[in-house]
């Protein structure tokens, strides 16, 4: 038999080429060919979509959980009524700045903001601008906001038995602004609005700055000038509920000393050293 070398070597564009060679780059070509780019890109976005599906369907992307923060005067229920209650509603296609709109329609909003905790928590927090002291001047009611702005003599329906009544103060006459030209005054309404015993205020006197005055149901407290807000702001919380522990009543409090407050108890109630 005989072998011939030519069988191996064909003849391509004029130049001599391995027969191997050419069989080798053509399967080569075509694998190519089946995984194009186009291709790839169709099996990306396959998966990508059937990823997405099966979140859409899954209940863990669900909304299960609202919390509502910053609210005092409008209710929970009121909120969610106006974000069309989302529960059970997909956290991915969830659009917070449309509702964020939707809740600032409620009379007492003045901002709103919605976050989305994944995999399933709605996180709403709300800043209010409602009525909630009251000054009487010239024989009128002028109403305060929690915010130290001056809203005036009509606040429309409203429960003016939960208002705090404020003596004293220098009432400025342009509704929005702050009531008072004293900023001390103004962040000292805002910081004992953040402690349990101001539900229990009946009476802000802020008349002498030097001496500003505090009526706790039946328990007058001397709360000495505007420094310092904070600190005895605390003091006289840890005193209240020291207090309530070992069921003292106190009739009058005297923060003026600042670091050794002086403490009244009722004759008929337990007394003893209160080491405050």
């Amino acid at each position: 038999m005989q072998n011939s070398n030519e069988d191996r070597y064909l003849k391509k564009d004029g130049k001599t080429v391995n027969k191997k060679y050419v069989a080798k780059k053509h399967s080569k070509e075509k694998n190519v060919k089946l995984f194009s780019k186009g291709f790839t890109i169709f099996l990306i976005f396959l998966a990508l979509a059937s990823i997405l599906y099966s979140i859409y369907l899954n209940n863990y992307m669900k909304i299960s959980n609202i919390y509502i923060t910053g609210n005092k005067a409008t209710s929970d229920g009121e909120i969610i009524a106006e974000i069309g209650n989302p529960i059970g509603e997909n956290i991915i296609l969830y659009k917070p700045e449309k509702n964020e709109a939707n809740i600032k329609k409620l009379p007492y909003i003045e901002n709103a903001s919605i976050k989305k905790v994944f995999p399933n928590l709605l996180n709403i927090n709300v800043e209010e601008n409602y009525p909630l002291f009251f000054q009487n001047s010239d024989g009128k009611d002028y109403y305060i906001s929690n915010t130290g702005s001056l809203l005036g003599e009509d606040i429309g329906e409203f429960d003016k038995s939960l208002l705090k009544e404020i003596k004293g103060a220098k009432l400025r006459s342009e509704i929005g602004e702050n009531f008072t030209g004293s900023e001390a005054s103004i962040n000292f309404l805002k910081a004992i609005q953040g402690f349990s015993y101001f539900n229990e205020v009946n009476q802000l006197n802020l008349e002498n700055k030097a001496q500003i005055g505090i009526m706790l149901n039946d328990i007058d407290v001397k709360f000495g000038d505007l420094n310092d807000i904070d600190y005895k702001l605390k003091i006289l919380d840890n005193i209240l509920n020291d207090a309530r522990e070992k069921s003292i009543e106190i009739t009058a409090i005297d923060l003026d000393n600042g670091k050794n407050p002086i403490v009244k108890v009722s004759p008929d109630s337990y007394s003893d050293n209160l080491n405050y």
